[in-house]
């Protein structure tokens, strides 16, 4: 393995990296970053009241079918108590009408709290798909401001991404596949040193195992089980 072709890959690598970080911290990215950010917040206000009014929605049938459950069992029980002559069978019947009658009242209650919420719910959509249409103006032009300094961005790059191309195919696939792994990650660079007792990855600082000390100073490059980086010999 021709470990200088590696880094050479990794130092063309750099100036791409570069470029990445130049329009992730141009403010015409971050701005339009931030207004996506918003929408998405939005969008998932606007679904969750939905969702809670979809939710409302069952429970309000629900109990509209056990209030007409208890009307027609207080009605059932009234036709009984035409046909009862005994007092004490008509003040059991009595008793459980007047517990219905506390039920419909619960019920009643619940009805107007959740009749509320429901409101409350379809008043939160109407704001947030307000909300969402405010900002999609916002987004295109962000969008397009954003695009405009993408574009110069990617046109500084552009001879680099030739340079890794080329250099790409007199490197093995597996390391190439494992260096954009890393790469994907956040880690850069990916390619590390060893420390000078080959003991340590010098891009987290932390200790390695005595296995892969002894492969390093036979000239392999090993995987940091910390950071996940590539280590190599740098002597």
């Amino acid at each position: 393995m021709d470990l200088q072709k590696i880094l050479a890959y990794q130092d063309i690598d750099k100036k791409v990296y570069a470029c990445e970080l130049e329009l992730k911290q141009s403010k015409p990215a971050q701005e339009y970053a931030k207004a996506m950010t918003v929408y998405k917040s939005r969008t998932e206000d606007m679904m969750k009241s939905i969702r809670e009014a979809d939710e409302i929605a069952v429970l309000v049938e629900r109990y509209k079918q056990t209030y007409k459950s208890i009307l027609d069992e207080i009605s059932g029980l009234n036709e009984v108590l035409e046909s009862f002559e005994e007092l004490k069978e008509i003040d059991k019947y009595e008793k459980k009408i007047a517990q219905f009658q506390k039920e419909l009242l619960n019920i009643e209650r619940e009805l107007t709290r959740l009749s509320k919420k429901m409101d409350d719910c379809i008043e939160i959509s109407k704001k947030s798909l307000d909300d969402l249409k405010k900002l999609e103006d916002i987004i295109k032009v962000r969008k397009f401001d954003m695009q405009k300094i993408k574009a110069e961005i990617e046109a500084k790059a552009k001879n680099y991404l030739i340079e890794l191309k080329k250099l790409q195919a007199e490197i093995p696939s597996n390391i190439i596949s494992k260096y954009n792994e890393i790469r994907k990650n956040k880690k850069m660079p990916v390619l590390v040193p060893s420390s000078d007792n080959f003991k340590a990855c010098l891009g987290c600082g932390m200790d390695i195992s005595s296995d892969l000390t002894i492969k390093l100073q036979s000239g392999g490059i090993v995987e940091c089980p910390n950071c996940g980086r590539l280590i190599y010999n740098n002597k």
